[in-house]
């Protein structure tokens, strides 16, 4: 489960969203004027070549003899049309008119024209040529400038190789400027890449201020209250022996003073040592069903005699019911290691369908899906253990209870009679 943004995080967000609705329709308007302006310039350069070639190409052409009037303006335009297309598919209009240029060479009927088909045949053919080198793939661009050098080849001999060389410099040119429209898109990546790893950058630099401020303010409070909290503990321990004539129920009432202000004293030290490690490292231990096994490892580990049997199905719960089951295991693992040290601990993870557990009002769920209940039972101290009694009368119990009723859930927590405790919490896996 992932930790929950920071205020500066959050506001660092905030921001950059921020400047991306601020840019992005400028960004996005530009973007479109240039292809609206691209896309009016060439249906316009393609209806002027359309428009010479229809009355002209009979003065150099004669297409299929009575039929000419007829043919010429579906020539013209399988000749010249293709230009409007070429920016979206550049091979098939390259395609398209160099098939026109090719059928045209056998119908040249002026001898004296240096070129096999009509000149504004020639333009197109050179601007979807073009179009292929700037934008099409390697092997489209090989076989274009390829078809075109044979087109050419078709020409009449006096101007033949004077063409192919035209090609091989028209063919040079726009690959320069096909590298350089990539270099440029390269740097500006780069440059965008840069930008982000910058303002990753400040962001943390940010939180590290943040993190260092939190960190002074701990200390501070760890000086503070916990020292004057610790006064009260001592005072409240030895004022029965320093007052005279301090009665019984006197006594307990400082006992029990003393007990309460233990308890709030390690409360305090707890979550000063949460906001601390917070501080220091930036994050917060995982929580959730994943924790459980982990956190039963790590029990062992430390010396607990505890025993476990987690249902398969344990990874399926979602994260709400995840969090609360993994605080109750937590809760009652400490309260077991205070109250019953060297005791035996027993815990159970297991789903059902909800059809044996209560809800937070002690009504029967039925059918309210599937539910995930924990049950904690740890035995008596050890013999020969010290009970340590700092944190006797606290809050612990309250707190799961308020935990599991808050998502739909049912809890309980009683003495055992071999005078251990049991904790079972029931809670549904889709937290209501």
């Amino acid at each position: 489960m992932n930790r929950r943004n920071s205020p500066a995080e959050r506001t660092v967000t905030a921001l950059g969203q921020v400047g991306q609705r601020t840019r992005t329709p400028h960004t996005v308007v530009g973007r479109t004027a240039r292809r609206f302006g691209v896309s009016v310039f060439v249906v316009l350069f393609a209806a002027i070549l359309y428009a010479v070639a229809w009355p002209t190409s009979f003065v150099t052409h004669e297409y299929f003899g009575s039929a000419h009037a007829a043919l010429i303006p579906v020539i013209a335009a399988f000749g010249t049309w293709p230009v409007a297309t070429s920016v979206r598919w550049p091979f098939w209009s390259w395609l398209s008119v160099a098939a026109v240029c090719l059928i045209s060479v056998p119908f040249r009927d002026n001898m004296e024209f240096a070129l096999g088909w009509p000149v504004a045949f020639h333009l197109a053919l050179a601007f979807t040529l073009a179009m292929v080198v700037l934008k099409a793939s390697d092997g489209a661009l090989i076989a274009a400038v390829a078809g075109t050098g044979l087109v050419m080849a078709f020409n009449p001999a006096e101007v033949r190789i004077g063409w192919l060389v035209g090609v091989f410099a028209w063919t040079v040119l726009f690959l320069l400027v096909r590298w350089l429209v990539a270099s440029r898109k390269e740097l500006a990546t780069s440059t965008e890449s840069l930008r982000q790893e910058s303002t990753r950058a400040s962001e943390q630099s940010q939180l590290r201020v943040m993190a260092e401020e939190r960190n002074r303010l701990t200390r501070d409070l760890h000086d503070v209250v916990a020292h004057q909290m610790s006064m009260i503990v001592v005072q409240s321990q030895s004022a029965p022996y320093r007052l005279q004539g301090v009665t019984p129920a006197i006594h307990a009432e400082f006992d029990s003073l003393s007990a309460t202000a233990r308890e709030a004293l390690n409360q305090v030290r707890e979550l000063l040592g949460v906001l601390r490690t917070d501080a220091e490292t930036g994050t917060t231990t995982p929580v959730g069903a994943d924790q459980i096994e982990p956190m039963l490892t790590s029990a062992r580990r430390a010396g607990m005699d505890v025993t476990w049997t987690l249902d398969p199905a344990t990874a399926t719960i979602d994260d709400t019911a995840g969090v609360v089951l993994q605080r109750v295991l937590q809760e009652s693992l400490s309260n077991a290691t205070r109250h019953a040290p060297g005791g035996k601990v027993l815990v159970n993870l297991e789903l059902s369908d909800g059809s044996d557990v209560g809800d937070a009002d002690g009504n029967a769920a039925g059918s309210a899906g599937a539910w995930a209940n924990l049950t904690v039972d740890n035995g008596p101290a050890a013999e020969g253990e010290i009970v340590l009694p700092e944190h006797s009368g606290g809050s612990g119990i309250q707190g799961m209870s308020a935990r599991v009723r808050a998502v739909g859930g049912s809890f309980t927590a009683l003495p055992a009679s071999d005078g251990g405790f049991t904790v079972t919490a029931g809670v549904p896996v889709r937290g209501r």
